[in-house]
């Protein structure tokens, strides 16, 4: 949340758009206000159900979780305010002085990097640390996902295909960092503040698997990591800037089970599941203790959860059978697994809140139309291997579709994974299944983040795919390009065009709902914010009782 989502739980992802105040109880702070008071001191204890992180290398790193954590970490050259929304989803100058100052062709943005900010190792922070980001994300040897959002970058191409080390296109001395594109990108500053650019030093090995500890110029470094083991996060002593730094670390406890956690926070023994909650006690914590009023939150995100129809095997090869599938499936019964304040149902690609959203309705969400599946299918018969979470509405969800795709004809076989593990398998190009059950959240409020990301061809590599349909037409990759060209009402309307015509005409998808995230802390936890753009709990702004 990869942005890529929980399939267990209420979700921690990107997103900006149709949010709500964190709220104004004793829980919540001064959240609704923008402000943050964070009381230094303190372990934070988290808990991470049902998963891993899948890395803290942020050059690696695509999974809600981790974003999460790196928000606490990293130093971009723009970031979004520890703030609840709508403060929080606009863009601000952290590592840079301020805005960068644009060329009038508009491909040249020029930095000045803030001075006093220092790694966790007490390094001076440079343009040089931003350089080093970038082209370590370009290095085919990293296999990072973050290459598709700086390939226009001028040299950029040369680097991914090997052919060059260092992109041309960044240049940094001093204080100073130059990047020049090979056309002008007005998505391009929002694109900046993702965590795959954060600074890093500037030796930082080349790991395709990731480094687990690493020095960090943010309030907080990853001090250690172990696979499906402990994280824990430590204060940098030497960070001498404006964001909160509330307790002293932040400790994760990883593959953790949704119901024994939700007794531990209740408990207070722990504070805060980063996996979300079980969805049958959802209903019960909004009774219990209020939505919004000190220690249950519900805040919509932009976001969309869908069943991705791997176009490259021969089942969903076949677009009458991804229509099928999208006439087949219970819109409604997938919802009502996720539980109370769970979301809403949906069928299109683009979810509400992002720019270029139209409301349409090609297939049924009121429920299944399995006769009109049955007919697009037309007798065509076969097995789908099927891939889904583990854990919490995973099983539940693979439940429901196995049903739905029974009554067009279809038998299923089942695959159930921890969430890390699943993205994993099924970003791997060849992968052997024919559907998964995934989530989608933007990185960043522009529809390029979720019909080009997803779903241009040109994207496809080896491993890290985001692209889960193998979805690779010429003619929709041509005019994904061609929408990325234009600015302002008119990229969005031809991205709302697309978005319809991708919806009813290649159908790589089965979208079936936009979620809500749903959130409960421990009584130690004040100060609670929620950050919009990230989708989750502010780790830095919490002061720990």
């Amino acid at each position: 949340m990869r942005r890529k989502l929980w399939l267990s739980v209420a979700m921690l992802v990107i997103g900006t758009g149709l949010l709500v105040a964190a709220g104004t109880a004793s829980g919540a702070g001064n959240a609704a206000k923008g402000k943050t008071v964070a009381k230094a001191g303190g372990t934070l204890r988290v808990n991470l159900s049902a998963t891993d992180v899948d890395f803290v290398d942020p050059a690696l790193s695509y999974f809600a979780p981790g974003w999460q954590l790196e928000y606490s970490t990293c130093v971009k050259l723009l970031n979004y305010p520890d703030a609840g929304p709508p403060r929080g989803s606009q863009l601000v100058p952290e590592g840079a002085t301020g805005f960068p100052r644009i060329s009038h062709d508009g491909k040249t943005y020029t930095f000045r990097i803030r001075s006093g900010l220092q790694f966790s190792n007490g390094a001076k922070l440079t343009a040089a640390n931003f350089v080093a980001a970038f082209n370590r994300d370009l290095n085919p040897a990293m296999q990072s996902p973050a290459g598709q959002f700086i390939a226009d970058i001028v040299g950029a191409e040369a680097v991914l295909k090997g052919k060059a080390k260092k992109a041309s296109g960044v240049r940094g001395s001093g204080s100073t960092l130059v990047i020049k594109l090979t056309k002008a990108a007005p998505d391009f500053t929002a694109r900046l503040a993702m965590p795959f650019f954060c600074a890093i030093p500037t030796n930082l090995p080349i790991n395709p698997q990731g480094v687990n500890s690493l020095p960090a110029a943010g309030p907080y470094y990853i001090k250690s990591r172990t696979p499906n083991g402990p994280i824990v996060l430590a204060r940098n002593t030497h960070y001498k800037g404006s964001r909160p730094h509330g307790p002293d670390q932040i400790v994760y406890t990883v593959n953790t089970d949704l119901n024994q956690s939700l007794l531990e926070v209740k408990q207070g023994t722990k504070d805060y599941d980063a996996g979300g909650l079980p969805p049958t006690a959802v209903a019960g914590l909004g009774a219990q203790f209020g939505v919004n009023k000190g220690r249950f939150f519900v805040h919509p995100i932009v976001e969309t959860d869908y069943v991705a129809l791997n176009t490259s095997r021969p089942l969903f090869g076949n677009l009458k059978m991804r229509q099928a599938a999208n006439f087949a499936i219970d819109r409604p019964a997938m919802l009502r697994q996720r539980g109370a304040f769970a979301g809403q149902r949906n069928d299109q690609i683009l979810p509400p809140g992002m720019p270029g959203y139209r409301d349409t309705h090609t297939y049924p969400i009121q429920g299944a139309n399995p006769t009109k599946a049955k007919a697009l299918a037309g007798g065509k018969t076969g097995t789908v291997q099927l891939y889904h979470g583990s854990a919490g509405v995973g099983p539940l969800q693979a439940q429901v579709l196995q049903f739905n795709l029974k009554q067009m004809g279809l038998n299923v076989s089942d695959h159930a994974f921890t969430t890390s593990v699943m993205y994993a398998k099924a970003g791997t190009k060849g992968e052997p299944f024919d559907a998964v059950i995934a989530g989608w959240s933007s990185d960043y409020a522009d529809p390029f983040d979720f019909i080009d990301v997803l779903l241009n061809g040109h994207n496809i590599i080896q491993t890290n795919n985001n692209n889960l349909a193998y979805f690779n037409d010429p003619s929709f990759n041509s005019k994904m390009e061609s929408a990325s060209k234009l600015v302002g009402k008119a990229r969005y309307s031809r991205y709302a065009a697309l978005d319809i015509d991708i919806t009813a005409h290649a159908a790589p998808w089965a979208p079936f709902d936009n979620r809500n995230v749903r959130e409960f802390v421990s009584t130690h936890v004040k100060n609670f914010v929620f950050q919009p753009v990230y989708g989750a709990m502010d780790l830095g702004a919490v002061q720990v009782r």
